[in-house]
């Protein structure tokens, strides 16, 4: 009876004794860090914090302890790109070649193209992109020579929605770098063009871009010139002889779609002029 009743007792004392307190690990103090800053920044919509971009001390340093007391944007260090590779460039292989890209080569900065707390909003005013992809309306910031395009008779449909920029441009990526041909991009989506033929048409092996233009251009099917003249830059012009056509005379058959006889001009399996 006296053992069971110490061991009550023992329990009870047990129970009854003060816990001691957590050691304040990394997370806890982060939180503890965002506090403090939360305290004026919640009510700014863009600062926002989330699972990636937890702590604010990770990417701020606070320079003045003054800003604590009456804040100012001076007195406080805002992260550039190479403390953004801190973090992305170890751990994400699609940002392994950004020291290649030619945005690096440019001095383009993270936060020219991203937004920290939210989505980057596009300097630019380009309603037809904004509807269809905010991430390609930042893009057109610079690249307001594609903007121009997108908007041209002939295009890809980017600003219509079924494609972005990111769906053919790897941002992060450089050309030194990129082991895939640049014909295998558009051979993506136009599959019934892709090689290998019997009778290879020797520009379209070598770059699409050799008589298209992908971004937009006036003409039709993304072409460079108008037919005849697109063929023209390679092809010199063909006397076409005809019965009732004085020799040494084009014909006005000619001067018209190539297209219209030579219509393999992807290539062919059977004919080496590419008529069929």
């Amino acid at each position: 009876m006296r053992s069971l009743l110490a061991i009550l007792t023992a329990w009870a004392g047990l129970c009854l004794a003060p816990v001691p307190a957590l050691a304040q690990g990394p997370e806890t103090a982060a939180a503890n860090s965002n506090a403090v800053c939360l305290t004026c920044h919640v009510a700014d919509k863009t600062h926002k914090v989330n699972v990636y971009h937890s702590d604010c001390a990770a990417c701020h340093t606070v320079t003045d302890p003054k800003h604590l007391a009456d804040g100012g944007k001076n007195n406080v260090k805002f992260p550039a790109s190479e403390n953004c590779e801190s973090c992305h460039k170890s751990n994400d292989h699609k940002r392994m070649n950004w020291s290649f890209s030619a945005h690096k080569r440019a001095q383009v900065q993270c936060s020219d193209c991203h937004g920290m707390h939210s989505p980057k909003q596009p300097k630019v005013s380009n309603l037809g992109l904004w509807k269809s992809d905010s991430q390609s309306a930042v893009c057109m910031d610079c690249h307001q020579d594609v903007a121009a395009r997108l908007n041209m008779p002939s295009h890809h449909p980017v600003k219509e929605g079924a494609l972005t920029c990111v769906s053919c441009h790897d941002p992060h990526n450089g050309k030194k770098t990129d082991l895939v041909h640049k014909n295998d991009q558009c051979y993506t989506c136009h599959q019934a063009v892709r090689g290998p033929k019997v009778f290879e048409h020797v520009p379209v092996v070598e770059d699409c871009t050799t008589c298209h233009n992908p971004h937009g251009t006036p003409n039709r099917r993304l072409l460079n010139l108008s037919q005849p003249m697109q063929c023209l830059q390679c092809h010199s012009m063909a006397l076409v002889t005809h019965p009732q056509t004085p020799a040494g005379k084009i014909s006005g058959v000619a001067l018209r779609n190539c297209t219209s006889c030579h219509g393999a001009i992807h290539g062919s399996h059977v004919d080496p002029k590419l008529k069929h």
